[in-house]
Formats: structure tokens, sequence, C-alpha cells
């Protein structure tokens, strides 16, 4: 089973339309496959919000390239997990046509909406040491009144990402995971804490998601939920891009279920049914190719 992980972001407030999000992200419409659909969908009207829902961290060269960079260590989330610069690099476009949920309720019958864009925004942390933020355009069904209510009074101002991966690996001494009994003695025991390494370098423990060496980065971005607390630092809700939006209904609830081959292994934080759901976002990945 794969690797599941989660992390939370803020969100923040004012109203801008569509033309503002695509100024900004010039290739919105072409990397958007998800609305290419919409002219053969049934409709539906959404709330379109703006969150930057991740950072990635940069590590050093090979073949130390576990090693987190001492600039980046307080981008590692909230739950340990940490994505290097070319592993979100390959994997971050996996969001668009991802679920919209709340609290990680992992059931496409329960879903709000879906995720339409997903874009790298690099940033530079110190000298000769930058990052990939990621910028997520969310659309929430209004047909969810309460949760739509709750978001735009700011009641509701935090997302939180999920993904699966097929391995993580050991901040700190570089050991492959691929199953969740096999962690090294520092994934086990000491995630969160900083170890000096030979040359005296406090390093932070943390799991690092994938590997730029696999299809994919090895991560696969499954859904982005409404959640009530952040975990990753500095992410926030940008902004709410359009109050009323018509696009295509979700197109999950009639799909038919085909086997996700490629993932393996299997990680849970907050989540449940992730199987169904592997399953569902296989199909939903095929129609918007």
């Amino acid at each position: 089973m794969p690797f599941i992980k989660t992390a939370r972001a803020l969100v923040a407030d004012p109203v801008i339309n569509i033309r503002d999000w695509n100024t900004l992200y010039s290739n919105f419409s072409n990397s958007s496959s998800f609305l290419k659909i919409a002219a053969k969908a049934d409709k539906s009207i959404y709330l379109l919000s703006h969150c930057t829902i991740m950072s990635s961290v940069m590590v050093e060269d090979d073949p130390n390239d576990y090693f987190i960079k001492p600039e980046c260590s307080h981008l590692v989330n909230n739950n340990d997990d940490a994505w290097t610069n070319e592993v979100l690099k390959l994997s971050h476009k996996s969001f668009v046509g991802a679920f919209n949920f709340v609290e990680h309720f992992q059931n496409s019958k329960f879903a709000k909406g879906h995720i339409l864009d997903a874009i790298l925004r690099k940033i530079n942390v110190a000298s000769g040491v930058w990052v990939y933020l990621v910028d997520i355009l969310v659309a929430t069904d209004l047909a969810h009144t309460q949760l739509i209510d709750d978001i735009r009074s700011g009641k509701v101002k935090y997302l939180s990402m999920g993904c699966v991966t097929d391995l993580v690996i050991c901040s700190f001494c570089g050991a492959r995971v691929t199953d969740n009994g096999n962690y090294c003695n520092h994934l086990a025991f000491q995630k969160g804490s900083f170890l000096n390494d030979e040359n005296g370098v406090p390093r932070r423990v943390a799991e690092l998601c994938g590997h730029k060496t696999m299809k994919n980065g090895g991560v696969k971005f499954v859904e982005a939920s409404w959640v009530a607390t952040p975990a990753f630092p500095g992410a926030v809700k940008r902004n709410t891009v359009m109050e009323e939006w018509i696009g295509p209904k979700t197109p999950y609830t009639t799909a038919s279920a085909e086997s996700d081959k490629e993932s393996k292994f299997a990680k849970a934080a907050s989540v449940s049914e992730h199987e169904d759901l592997m399953l569902e976002m296989s199909e939903i990945a095929s129609k918007l190719k």
C-alpha cells in the first residue's frame, strides 16, 4: 500500500477574479486540463479559492541528497514530512483534478469539489538556497452551503493536502523505506529532532517523500481538504478568486473505478477509504489526459 501523507495550510482573504489568476499564472488555461471537460459535462457552481498549499525543501548534492539544508529545516511540515525541489517539480501537477474534501474524509461521495490548477513559485530562502511553493486553485461546490458560508466568513480558513508516495527516505541516514514496519531508528524514534552529521552540521530528521529518479517523483497528490487547524508553517489561502464559477459537476460520482497499479505502499494520516480513493483518482486522471 502507498504511504499516505497530509499537511495543512492557512487560508487568507481579499476577492479577485479569474482573470487575475490568469495574469499571475499565464499557463493556467493550458495546465488546467480539468477545465477542458467543462463543455461536455453537467454544470455546477463553485467558489474558487487560491491557496499556497505546501513547500519543498532543498537538499545537498549527490551522494548526500537526503540531507535537508539547514536553511530549509523550518519548511518540513508538522507531520515531519518533506518533499525535495526535484520531487515537487515532478509531482505537483497531480493536484489537477484531485478531490476537495473536509478533514480528509476521503470518500468521493462526500467530496466538496476539486482542484483546478497547481502552479510552482520559486522562492529564495538564503544565498544559494531556494524552494518551490505550490499554489492551487480550489473549486468548492456552492451546494455545500454551510461550508461555503464558513469559508467566506473566515470560520474555515485552512486547507490540507493529501498525497500518496511509493517510498519515504530518512533525511539523516538516507534509508529507503517501502513498508511501515521497516523504519530506520531515526524515523522510528527521532523524527522532528536535530542530529549532527559527521561535520557537526545539525540536520532535521524527517521523511522525504519519493525521489527524483522515480516516475513523477514517486508522489501523487490526491486531495486538498478544508480543515480546522494548520500544519505547514507559512502556507496560506491567499484569496477568493471567484465567488460563483460555473464548471462541470464532479465526474467521479459516476466514474467506474480502475486499479492504480503504479502505487505500491501506503501511509495514512487522518484518512479513510484511501484504496477506493486511489481507484477513483485513476479514473479521473484518465479523463483529464
